[in-house]
């Protein structure tokens, strides 16, 4: 083969590099989307599947309204690590109990 003939072969390959690149380019891309969008799902799957160890507070009404006040107000904390339900019958006392098992 003559050298100019296979310099005028090598001319007529086109270069594919630029190609491949613009298309990992945007595989990339658009996997980084789909990873984006599926984190928060993920996330609520776990901890849905594992449970929350955060304490689950309610306040409950209780008693009939009166000229002095409106009832007697409870705070019923659900403590998922104990598996155990506390009343208390003010907000002071439940935050009292809540930094005592913290610090335990």
């Amino acid at each position: 083969m003559k050298p100019n003939s296979l310099y005028a072969q090598l001319e007529l390959i086109q270069e594919p590099l630029e190609d491949a690149a613009q298309t990992d380019y945007s595989v990339a891309r658009v996997w980084a989307v789909v990873k984006r969008r599926l984190r928060p799902l993920g996330s609520a799957l776990l901890s849905y599947l594992c449970g929350s160890t955060d304490l689950r507070v309610t306040v409950q009404h209780s008693g009939h309204p009166s000229a002095w006040g409106d009832g007697k107000t409870l705070f019923v904390v659900y403590d998922p690590v104990s598996q155990q339900r506390h009343t208390f019958s003010s907000e002071q006392e439940l935050r009292v109990w809540i930094d005592q098992r913290y610090y335990r």
